[in-house]
C-alpha cells in the first residue's frame, strides 16, 4: 500500500476500526459470563444526591421538553406552519429534498 506523504491510509484505518470494534465486542461478550449481575433495590432508585425522592417529584416535565427548540425555530415555524398540508407523504418528501440540499452544500464545501 502506497500512502503517499503523510500518514493517513483510509483502508489501514477502517481495519482498524472494525478490528477495534470486533475486541470490545469479544471483550463485551466475555466480561458478560463472568460477572453475574447484582440487582438491589438501591441501584433501581433515582439518584438525588442522597435525598430520597418520590418517582412524582423525580418525573420530568415533558409538557415544556421541547419549548427551547421551540422559541428559537419560532419565527420559522410562523412562516411554514400555514403552509404544512399534513400529508405524511408531502413531509417525507421535502425531508429528503433538504437531506440532499445539504449534502450538496457539504460535498461542494470540501472541494
Amino acid at each position: 500500500m502506497e500512502f503517499g506523504p503523510g500518514i493517513w491510509g483510509p483502508i489501514a484505518a477502517t481495519v482498524l476500526m472494525l478490528l477495534g470494534a470486533i475486541i470490545g465486542y469479544l471483550v463485551l461478550i466475555i466480561s458478560r459470563r463472568y460477572i453475574v449481575p447484582k440487582p438491589s433495590s438501591e441501584k433501581l432508585k433515582t439518584y438525588a444526591c442522597g435525598e430520597e425522592l418520590k418517582p412524582e417529584e423525580a418525573h420530568f416535565d415533558s409538557e415544556h421538553f421541547y419549548s427551547a427548540v421551540r422559541r428559537v425555530f419560532k419565527p420559522f415555524y410562523k412562516y411554514v406552519q400555514p403552509k404544512h398540508s399534513g400529508i405524511l407523504s408531502t413531509y417525507l418528501l421535502w425531508v429528503v429534498i433538504g437531506f440532499f440540499i445539504v449534502l450538496i452544500a457539504v460535498t461542494l464545501s470540501l472541494r
